[in-house]
């Protein structure tokens, strides 16, 4: 059996070092620690934004020609 110790560090450590940690989380504690983090967002999206995403989806499943190809995409954005 393995012992677990709880251990309180305050060592400074920069995104990319952070990254690295986590890098080398197993496949497990990584879902963990997705969890973890999603958990903390709290995120509301209010009910109007919601309402107005489902209305643009209802609309370009309707109204295809409102829809563009890839490579019209692509000429659009060109300046």
């Amino acid at each position: 059996m393995q012992t677990q110790y709880n251990i309180n560090l305050n060592i400074p450590l920069n995104f990319s070092q952070v990254v690295d940690i986590v890098r080398q989380l197993s496949p497990s504690e990584k879902t963990k620690l997705k969890e973890v983090l999603e958990g903390e967002q709290n995120i509301v999206i209010p009910e109007e934004h919601k309402n107005m995403v489902r209305q643009r989806i209802k609309t370009s499943e309707t109204d295809l020609s409102r829809l563009l190809n890839w490579d019209e995409v692509k000429h659009r954005i060109k300046l």
